[in-house]
């Protein structure tokens, strides 16, 4: 598979784990050690996706909840749940771009 469609794919991976959450910890913890043989196998582009994925769709349902008014205790705890994740899952994104630009990505083969 391409780095792309692992990134791609992670990122389905990511939301799909936030939706899980609330089905429970033990549904979300179950999900994650399905998704590790992604995560050792493809290196760097599905762990900053499946960051990516879980971070945004983390942020934009806390996003939905404050505008329609909800409260939460300890926001700031719930904000960085999601923010922290994204931010490493982006970090990973530019790295992994700026390395691909030089031809050495990880994971990229010339024949891909």
């Amino acid at each position: 598979m391409r780095p792309w469609q692992l990134w791609v794919s992670a990122a389905v991976l990511g939301a799909a784990t936030t939706v899980l959450t609330s089905l429970g910890l033990i549904v979300f913890l179950a999900f994650v050690v399905l998704a590790i043989p992604l995560f050792v196998r493809g290196g760097a582009p599905p762990t900053s996706g499946w960051l990516t994925g879980f971070g945004a769709l983390w942020l934009l349902l806390l996003a939905r909840q404050f505008s329609s008014g909800g409260r939460l205790d300890n926001a700031e705890f719930w904000i960085a749940v999601g923010a922290v994740p994204l931010i490493i899952g982006s970090g990973l994104l530019v790295w992994m771009l700026r390395t691909a630009v030089r031809g050495n990505a990880p994971g990229y083969r010339a024949d891909n």
